[in-house]
């Protein structure tokens, strides 16, 4: 064997004939390009093509020790070396042998004597065929950006991972990481910070892993990794514990200054949770959202209990699309009480779902769903048609008219035409707009979208009600009431609960009633639940109450029975049946 070591640094060639004769004329030709090594035995040569890893191999057909056909046979059955190509060299000129030589794998065929020319051409051929053809793979199964597998080429070896472990009697972990907030990074900082993270982001990953680990990129901001050979489930804790803490540091960027990121992680393991490797990864992204409802910046371990959620998600999104057509909503009425004069002065109206399959579905619980997937305007439209009719002339004992209180959400106010369609409502019922009370949360504030504070403004103008719903839960309430025409302030019920109790409550609801005042607000407490309360409350100068002490939530009719009347009266009766007054 002789190796010309002086072009180590360029494409390697394995010459594999017999002929010295022949090796020095194929070396005198390649030498200068190429790093020319040579064997004249097969055996040899069978060595040599996994130890130096040639780019391409020149094969004679007649060798001492065995048939050049049946070495190239070889070489192509082999795993190892199967992919390289091999140009068979031979004196035959018989076309059987040429074909014989395609038939099992060669790449090409050339006739000795050999051609100078023609030897150059046809391994420049054969070498740029192969770059194209690593170049499409490269393309085909990693990310461009990071250099990552890419989605395809990470599922894979987690398939191959979860078969190879399960034989061995071990865990196969898998970890989706998604980075919080980076559409945020994208939109302030440009797109090119958020590459720059990314790539930065990916290398941090690496270097926690373990090198028999796959780290793969499958979206735009969310990483794959695939743990094999794991013993215990404490082991991939450990790794999504560092990963985090390595995510965590901060981010210096080309443009200056330095970028803060977390992530949701979230982790399954075969076959404990799954032995199907898409289900797996399902499982892993189920545990990355449980990550982030959790307040994100955390890593979660998929639980059975996290699938049973997931299944009723899916139940009630597919029953909530159908609910308004089948007649399944319902509003109840929870009363407003006048601390000042114990009359009931209006409702808040509180949304109701009753579904044949999944009976009684929590407010908390729909609510979030009909948000996201953009059902909640229309059943935003029903609940203000419903309450302004259900309200349209109903009196309280007094004879005062009174208000109803329905809640807004973002993806209302978002919506094009929203106020045209309230005021299309209330005027098509003749409801006077002062009789509306509009509750809006901080989540609607937030964005500071100018378009929300134009809608906002307009609903004032119209002579509707606006009210911040569970003021003191968001930090920056304070700033909204200064820029926003609000009319009175609801105090959080974690404010109510414990005032009689927690010296910090009480100060805080005192705090909220005069700070109202002083902005000519009135203030609405909720959750009022005991007596103590409710005096605690009127002696601090709060306006309205709302709570389970006071009323439940009931139906239109049970509420007209609440203020003394019949259930198709608007007038009240002449008794002593009213709840507020007691």
């Amino acid at each position: 064997m002789l190796v010309n070591h002086s072009a180590a640094d360029k494409d390697t060639l394995l010459i594999i004939d017999s002929s010295p004769n022949s090796v020095r004329i194929l070396n005198a030709i390649l030498g200068e390009e190429y790093r020319v090594i040579f064997s004249t035995t097969g055996t040899t040569a069978s060595v040599l093509i996994k130890t130096e890893q040639p780019k391409l191999v020149l094969l004679d057909v007649d060798l001492p020790d065995m048939d050049g056909f049946s070495l190239c046979q070889a070489f192509k059955n082999d795993v190892a070396t199967k992919d390289i190509p091999i140009i068979l060299i031979s004196e035959k000129q018989e076309d059987e042998s040429r074909e014989m030589g395609l038939r099992i794998g060669c790449a090409d065929y050339i006739n000795k004597p050999v051609s100078p020319a023609e030897v150059k051409l046809r391994i420049y051929n054969q070498l740029r065929i192969r770059r194209n053809e690593d170049l499409i793979m490269q393309r085909a199964l990693y990310d461009s950006l990071t250099g990552l597998a890419n989605r395809n080429l990470t599922l894979d070896r987690l398939r191959y991972a979860i078969t190879h472990d399960l034989r061995r009697g071990l865990l196969t972990g898998l970890m989706l990481v998604d980075i919080d907030n980076f559409k945020l990074i994208n939109d302030t900082l440009s797109h090119d910070v958020g590459d720059q993270v990314l790539v930065e982001l990916s290398k941090r990953i690496l270097q926690v892993v373990r090198e028999v680990d796959t780290v793969g990129r499958v979206s735009g901001d969310e990483f794959l990794i695939v743990l094999p050979g794991l013993h215990q489930t404490e082991n991939a804790c450990q790794i999504a514990s560092k990963l985090r803490k390595a995510i965590n540091k901060p981010i210096s960027v080309s443009s200056g200054g330095e970028v803060h990121i977390t992530a949701s992680i979230g982790v399954s393991l075969s076959p404990l949770d799954t032995e199907d490797f898409k289900r797996l990864f399902a499982n892993a992204d189920v545990a990355k959202d449980q990550a982030k409802c959790g307040g994100k910046d955390s890593y979660r371990m998929f639980t059975s209990e996290m699938n049973d959620n997931v299944h009723r998600r899916v139940r009630i999104e597919y029953n909530l699309v159908r609910a308004l057509s089948l007649d399944e909503f319902s509003l109840v009425y929870q009363p407003f009480i006048d601390l000042k004069t114990n009359e009931v002065v209006g409702a808040e109206a509180l949304l109701r779902w009753n579904n044949s399959e999944l009976g009684s579905v929590p407010p908390d619980e729909f609510i979030p769903i009909a948000e996201q997937t953009n059902l909640i305007y229309e059943i935003g439209k029903f609940v203000l048609k419903t309450a302004v009719y259900d309200f349209l002339r109903l009196r309280n004992f007094q004879g005062r008219l009174l208000n109803v209180a329905i809640n807004i959400s973002p993806q209302q106010i978002r919506k094009s035409g929203f106020v045209e369609d309230v005021k299309a409502t209330i005027d098509e019922a003749g409801f006077d707009a002062n009789r509306l009370e509009l509750e809006v949360t901080e989540g609607v504030l937030l964005s500071q979208q100018m378009y929300v504070k134009d809608v906002i403004e307009e609903l004032h103008s119209m002579g509707a009600v606006l009210s911040m719903d569970d003021f003191g839960s968001g930090y920056s309430s304070l700033s909204y009431l200064l820029r926003f025409p609000f009319d009175a302030l609801k105090i959080d019920r974690e404010f109510v609960d414990g005032i009689t109790d927690v010296e910090i409550n009480e100060t805080l609801a005192t705090a909220v009633i005069s700070m109202a005042r002083g902005l000519k607000m009135r203030t609405i407490a909720e959750g009022v639940e005991t007596q103590e309360q409710l005096e605690m409350l009127t002696s601090k100068g709060c306006d309205l109450a709302q709570g389970y002490y006071l009323g439940r939530p009931i139906s239109i009719d049970a509420f007209r029975e609440f203020l003394g009347l019949s259930s198709h009266e608007t007038e009240p009766q002449d008794n002593d049946g009213v709840m507020a007054q007691k």
